[in-house]
């Protein structure tokens, strides 16, 4: 990319998307050992400098990714919840967001090629959790936080919460899937589990 265009000119948005997507697409299907600025230009037909005028580095774009995911599966969250009616919808809408984001194909390359990599850094490894799952308990910890402010739901411990919610959510789906087993879920059925998981949850938090 030429200087005037990285200085004068407003970064090209489409060139953004195609990034983005190219980077999404490798990261998850390849895993952190396959992915690479190089990979990720030929893929979105882009250029190498164009890709580091927008991101430092490999690790730079790969937390990009993986925080947008965390975000995608928690919009629900985004908005203090005004009923306990506000409280079932939104813990189900991330609930169906999360599995099925979880128990699909992509996440499970992933995260048979994450397992399959000898090679990779503590540091990347951290990386990728901090920015995933760390960032979505986080997520849903601090709108249990702010929910519980609101008093249509007593999360008066929202980090433990959270954790007994997704817990609760996946079950050992995850580990039946890395061994090849088949998941007892699928998206006829997630919504339904989603809902009996969220009305149990909920039960043991209510106001008194």
């Amino acid at each position: 990319m030429a200087e005037s265009e990285r200085i004068g000119r407003p970064l090209d948005r489409s060139k953004d998307k195609a990034i983005f997507s190219a980077a999404h697409d490798l990261l998850f299907s390849q895993g952190p050992a396959g992915f690479s600025i190089e990979a990720v230009a030929r893929l979105a037909k882009v250029s190498k400098v164009t890709i580091y005028s927008r991101y430092a580095n490999r690790e730079v774009l790969v937390e990009a990714v993986i925080r947008c995911q965390a975000d995608r599966m928690a919009e629900s969250l985004s908005i203090v919840p005004s009923s306990r009616k506000n409280v079932r919808s939104a813990l189900i809408d991330f609930g169906i967001n999360l599995l099925t984001f979880l128990l699909s194909e992509e996440h499970q390359r992933f995260m048979r090629a994450l397992g399959s990599t000898h090679e990779l850094s503590d540091n990347v490894l951290k990386n990728i959790y901090r920015n995933g799952p760390q960032t979505t308990i986080n997520q849903l910890a601090n709108w249990m936080s702010n929910a519980h402010k609101t008093e249509w739901a007593n999360f008066n411990e929202p980090q433990r919460n959270a954790e007994l919610l997704l817990g609760m959510l996946m079950g050992v789906n995850l580990v039946r899937s890395l061994y090849g087993e088949p998941c007892q879920y699928h998206s006829q059925n997630i919504e339904q589990h989603v809902s009996w998981v969220v009305d149990t949850f909920l039960s043991l938090y209510e106001v008194r």
